[in-house]
């Protein structure tokens, strides 16, 4: 375990402006042309009803080195460059902008994001921002002072996934002990994968469940909090510092206040599409190119993910029944998969402990029997039309010919591909993953733990 370093950098969302904006017409590249409405003087008008279509909460823990760290070597101030985006245009008419903030050295804030400003509420200066109870009261706060026809939760921070690592003070850097959702590096306190779900059944419903982090666009994930949002938007990969795009988000939701489900998927799909078409930019007009980065983005309706356990259990029972040993390996060799691991120290992926969903079961179906093809099949057919709404992959890992295109929108965990696994591996994990409420649901933690024996002998 000497190399695991988790590299999780991470992104948020992104928006447009238009009245009469349709969305599901817009292509990636037009995008783009909205976000220079941020500067636009007039402000859409009140709801006539006096309740606004909008509240959107965002909840940033910059208490690590999001605060102030280096990408391409150019140093980064990765919450203010969201927080300055979210001023320009701040709460409208329509949209109210709250935010709970947490930088290093500073404590935490709470304000209404103004144009240009904001109004602070409170400030706590040993605010524990990996406190998942700070989450629901201010979800409960923004509700009650603020209530609107939809809500949009952000969780902005670094992501690893289900796993839910052990924090402790390694010296030889055995352990991470920098990463996590919502991972405060003063508290040493984070967010675990089944106070996720605690977090929206105890603040209640949220129309959009946007998490701003690594790797966590996960069924193990969404299984958690399936209950309490409408859609969630996520990434199953690594996600660049530079983050989503406020403004653009905000002008979108400005624009088009009463924009289906559907398309919200649509922006931030697009807006993922544009922003690697064009690069992440440096200084002024010059941008990194990212042809060479492998990245998704997908949005998912978490409710739908109720009914993915029969799936598979489905296919995993045929599997194991069929004992279709050389399928799962040539999956567990082939399927995409992705990690939290420094590049640099793990090249080959073999300490990746996530695959796409998706192109796990096409892969695994490509070489399997009939009755595990057709569970195969049923299980992707599922994925593709019930619980993805937007999804897109771009470009390969050309170290292990992995092609992002490829992937279904929803990851989850499965075998690593080292032989043998690192030594004290176990001791990462603060959650058993049998724990999990995906696990108890269904047999795919069953199903692991038969490919992991498969691919070891």
């Amino acid at each position: 375990m000497k190399n695991i370093l988790i590299a999780a950098l991470l992104l948020a969302p992104a928006a447009a402006s238009a009245q009469g904006f349709d969305l599901n017409s817009v292509s990636a590249g037009a995008v783009a042309s909205y976000s220079e409405l941020a500067g636009a003087p007039a402000l859409p008008e009140a709801s006539k009803d006096g309740l606004k279509d909008w509240t959107v909460m965002v909840f940033m823990n910059a208490k690590n080195n999001l605060d102030d760290s280096l990408l391409y070597g150019i140093s980064g101030k990765w919450a203010q460059k969201d927080i300055k985006e979210m001023q320009k245009v701040g709460t409208t008419g329509k949209v109210n902008v709250l935010l709970e903030y947490g930088m290093s050295g500073q404590g935490s804030k709470r304000v209404r994001v103004e144009k240009d400003g904001e109004t602070l509420f409170s400030a706590d200066p040993a605010g524990d921002m990996g406190d998942y109870k700070r989450v629901i009261d201010f979800v409960k706060w923004a509700k009650t002072e603020y209530p609107a026809k939809r809500y949009m939760l952000v969780l902005w921070n670094h992501g690893i996934g289900w796993i839910d690592p052990v924090i402790k003070n390694y010296a030889d850097g055995s352990v991470p002990v920098s990463k996590g959702i919502l991972f405060d590096d003063e508290t040493k306190n984070y967010v675990r994968t089944r106070q996720l779900g605690e977090i929206l059944r105890q603040a209640g419903y949220v129309d959009v469940f946007v998490q701003n982090a690594c790797l966590q666009q996960m069924a193990e994930i969404g299984y958690e909090v399936k209950d309490g949002a409408g859609l969630m938007v996520g990434s199953e990969e690594t996600m660049l510092a530079y983050g989503y795009d406020y403004t653009k988000l905000l002008n979108f939701l400005n624009a088009s206040p009463g924009a289906s489900l559907e398309q919200v998927s649509d922006f931030f799909i697009n807006w993922e599409k544009d922003f690697f078409a064009h690069g992440a930019p440096i200084i002024g007009p010059i941008n990194i190119p990212l042809s060479a980065i492998a990245a998704t983005m997908s949005a998912v309706r978490p409710q739908a993910l109720g009914d993915l356990p029969p799936y598979l259990d489905a296919f995993a029972k045929a599997a194991m029944k069929n004992n279709e040993t050389e399928a799962v390996k040539y999956a567990i060799e082939n399927a995409v998969r992705f990690s939290s691991l420094d590049p640099k120290n793990d090249k080959k992926k073999h300490i990746a402990p996530y695959v796409d969903l998706y192109d796990f079961a096409k892969t695994f179906s490509m070489v399997c029997g009939f009755e595990t093809a057709q569970a195969a099949e049923r299980l992707m057919k599922f994925i593709r039309t019930k619980v993805v709404v937007g999804n897109v992959g771009l470009n390969k890992d050309a170290v292990n010919g992995y092609d992002y295109t490829k992937v279904g929108g929803i990851a989850i965990g499965m075998t690593m591909k080292a032989k043998p696994l690192p030594p004290g591996l176990g001791n990462l994990y603060e959650t058993k993953y049998g724990d999990l409420s995906l696990s108890k649901a269904s047999q795919w933690d069953e199903f692991v733990a038969w490919a992991d024996k498969a691919w070891l002998k």
